[in-house]
């Protein structure tokens, strides 16, 4: 569980954790209208950044976007604060929460006034899905990942995510470390907050953005990072090659590399220390860490 923050941003100000206050009225709380992001800092030779902040930001502004939320600030205002913000509380190995919501505290479902709040919140994260040497149980949700027509994928919006509770409360009553949802076809989509790749005879595949998946940045990361020579294929994936792939994992920002040992009861081979699975997660890290100087740019210095 991530530990209480000394401090938060909220719209503008500086403040103590137990000062940030709202009110229990806020729109958001009672219709989920907001939207949000989940950043990662690391600790590096060079002193604590964090990774790929302009394109989490550019994320939270397409977010607000798509819902139509005006948040009256600058992408460069919401990037100075999360900067401000993560000096403070000396974010080395961090997650930070930038969060956005109709803060209306009118009763109904669209909102009576377009007063937005922005909370950024730092703290430390323990590891997401416990620890992982022998790769994570998971199961198949008998919940649907929601279709764009509903909900817009592409964004992240605080209600959406209603859906990701269900199937990971679902997997974790019955014993597993988390869910993989399929979509409404019975094609493989993604974890509850996790983007999946999976292994059949050394090719990589993962599925494309034409199923209603979040584009990943971490996604995005491991498809780079792979490069040409590797190069990871975007497809629809139906069930029956996920579960009968050699390996699989998760990508995500909380849940970064987590190779999958086993679906709904089929066993896969992705803890094994010389699988693909593993040399994407010893990849990651160094990157994350500044430790490949191809992908340096993607870091943002504190110091």
């Amino acid at each position: 569980m991530p530990e209480v923050p000394k401090t938060v941003w909220l719209n503008g100000k500086i403040k103590k954790f137990e000062d940030a206050n709202i009110s229990i009225l806020s729109h958001g709380l009672h219709y989920g209208t907001g939207i949000f992001e989940g950043i990662r800092s690391y600790k590096t030779e060079d002193g604590p950044a964090i990774f790929r902040l302009d394109d989490h930001v550019k994320r939270f502004f397409q977010s607000a976007r798509i819902y139509s939320m005006n948040l009256n600030r600058s992408e460069n205002e919401i990037r100075e604060a999360i900067l401000d913000i993560s000096i403070k509380n000396n974010a080395d190995d961090s997650y930070i929460r930038p969060l956005a919501f109709y803060s209306s505290t009118k009763l109904g479902l669209h909102p009576s006034d377009p007063d937005i709040t922005i909370a950024i919140i730092v703290s430390r994260l323990d590891l997401y899905m416990g620890k992982t040497n022998d790769g994570i149980r998971t199961k198949i949700s008998p919940w649907r990942k929601i279709d764009s027509t509903a909900l817009p994928s592409m964004a992240k919006g605080t209600g959406q995510y209603l859906s990701s509770y269900l199937s990971s409360r679902d997997a974790k009553m019955d014993g597993y470390n988390e869910a993989i949802l399929l979509d409404r076809s019975g094609y493989v989509c993604e974890g509850p907050g996790e983007n999946i790749f999976s292994v059949k005879n050394g090719q990589v595949y993962t599925p494309s953005l034409e199923s209603p998946i979040l584009a990943g940045i971490t996604r995005d990361t491991v498809i780079k990072i792979m490069g040409k020579k590797n190069q990871v294929v975007e497809k629809r994936i139906g069930l029956s090659e996920l579960l009968t792939s050699d390996e699989a994992f998760f990508a995500g920002t909380a849940a970064e590399i987590t190779p999958i040992s086993e679906i709904s009861g089929y066993k896969l081979n992705s803890s094994n220390p010389h699988s693909i699975s593993n040399k994407v997660k010893s990849m990651y890290f160094d990157v994350v860490r500044g430790k490949n100087g191809k992908f340096k740019s993607w870091l943002t210095y504190l110091s």
